[in-house]
């Protein structure tokens, strides 16, 4: 049943022989880790983004769009994430960067990845995290092994889009039994490859294998129940995809009540990602 078994190795071997994803945009990295740093400074922020001649055009593009409606024209990135704000300036730098591949070759797992982004934060704010913005990175990226399979490993992925369709589980099953890992495990590899920082290759790593009492298990819980919980709110896929189950560790370690999960489906429901900020 089982094609070659993906391990870090020959994921690495992969990673070599590819150069367009052996590494990722270094202003992306370098924004990632200025929210990850309580001392950065708008300044700072600015002078990374103006490295990077596309990036600086969108940030503009957008302060300066309908969208916003600022009473003047923004011609300095140090005054346009002033007035974008931190959390708008990490979506837009992950969107034209880490996320555009995938919005070009699957439009449907880029949707997802953004709506978890969102329910993440959300449920960020009602476990009482203190950094939402950090969770919400999470959230984006989580997925980011999924596509790695498919542009990649495209025989490993259409064996286990078939075993899918043939034994009704959810993918992550799949990937298991076919190639030995799951995509979080491979997600959680190639943000490392891209020195991303561990508190958010971890979580991304962990999401469908979450065990509490572990490193950064609240911020894994909450991408395990995000992930879930999107699948189940933008769910168009066909009949026979399922949406995994939320592990009832997960809630513990996050607080939630029964009544209070209750409560957070019926709003997490009417979460609706705008595009925006990623597509102009």
């Amino acid at each position: 049943m089982r094609l070659k078994e993906i391990n870090r190795e020959t994921f690495r071997a992969t990673i070599a022989s590819n150069p367009e994803i052996s590494s990722v945009p270094t202003v992306a990295v370098a924004i990632i880790r200025m929210f990850n740093n309580p001392n950065s400074t708008f300044h700072e922020l600015a002078r990374v983004i103006e490295t990077d001649e596309e990036l600086t055009g969108r940030i503009l593009k957008i302060a300066n769009s309908g969208y916003y409606s600022f009473n003047e024209k923004i011609t300095a990135v140090s005054r346009a994430v002033v007035l974008l704000g931190w959390n708008a300036v990490k979506m837009i730098t992950l969107g034209s960067t880490i996320l555009a591949q995938m919005s070009e070759k699957n439009r449907q797992l880029y949707e997802h990845s953004v709506r978890t982004a969102l329910i993440a934060r959300f449920l960020g704010m009602e476990a009482n995290f203190y950094k939402v913005e950090e969770i919400e990175v999470v959230g984006l990226l989580h997925d980011i092994g999924s596509f790695m399979l498919e542009r990649y490993f495209h025989n490993h992925y259409l064996k286990i889009k078939q075993y899918v369709i043939d034994h009704g589980v959810p993918a992550y099953l799949a990937e298991r039994e076919i190639i030995g890992v799951d995509h979080g495990a491979i997600g959680g590899w190639t943000l490392e490859e891209w020195d991303i920082p561990r508190n958010i290759s971890t979580s991304v790593m962990w999401h469908h294998d979450f065990k509490p009492n572990t490193y950064h298990s609240r911020k894994t819980a909450v991408i395990h129940m995000a992930d879930s919980l999107a699948l189940a709110a933008d769910y168009t896929g066909p009949s026979w995809e399922k949406v995994p189950e939320i592990r009832e560790e997960a809630l513990t370690t996050l607080g939630f009540t029964e009544f209070r999960v209750r409560d957070i489906v019926h709003e997490v429901m009417s979460i609706k990602p705008d595009s925006m900020l990623f597509n102009m």
